[in-house]
């Protein structure tokens, strides 16, 4: 999946949770860079393009990996976001990275997510790595739940919208894939 997409995702993650006020910004903040923080190994490819396929999509893209990975951003964040405490910024750091594995086990590429037990590769190869229609849905879903009237109503939006993608990869998988 595309970086767009997870940082969406993650952010209308955080929506679904409908935060206080006082902490939403923080809180989809938050969500929003979970969303995408497991692509933080595509870095790897500063060291060469050989690196870069050996390690993307392995350590991070893992169940071990995104708790790793949860932990090491709520600790970064506390010490800017107070309003937050440890354990809520872990829950959203765990349900951004969640919400990217879940992205990019729909894609193309395999994904070893009980490493370090097991080897086996998960892959539902349900659409293409950047999908127009997934985007689109996502990022409408996004923007209803950020609107004032709907606030309230972003779990619904929500499943509105998965039942929408649902149907998308039952029925059309692929189609608005590039």
């Amino acid at each position: 999946m595309d970086p767009i997409t997870h940082i969406c995702s993650g952010i209308l993650i955080g929506q679904g949770l409908r935060p206080q006020p006082s902490v939403r910004r923080k809180t989809l903040l938050v969500t929003g860079l979970a969303g995408f923080a497991p692509d933080f190994d595509a870095a790897s490819y500063l060291w060469g393009a050989d690196v870069y396929l050996r390690l993307h999509h392995t350590y991070t893209h893992t169940l071990v990996g995104i708790v790793v990975l949860a932990l090491l951003l709520a600790g970064l964040e506390r010490r800017w976001l107070t309003e937050l405490s440890f354990a809520r910024l872990l829950g959203l750091n765990l349900a951004g990275c969640t919400i990217h594995l879940c992205g990019d086990l729909i894609a193309l590429w395999p994904l070893h997510i009980l490493w370090p037990v097991s080897n086996h590769d998960f892959v539902l190869q349900w659409t293409h790595d950047f999908d127009y229609v997934v985007l689109a849905v996502v990022v409408v879903a996004m923007g209803l739940s950020e609107v004032d009237g709907f606030q309230h109503r972003a779990p619904w939006i929500i499943a509105g919208a998965v039942l929408l993608l649902a149907a998308y990869f039952i029925f059309i998988p692929g189609w608005g894939g590039a």
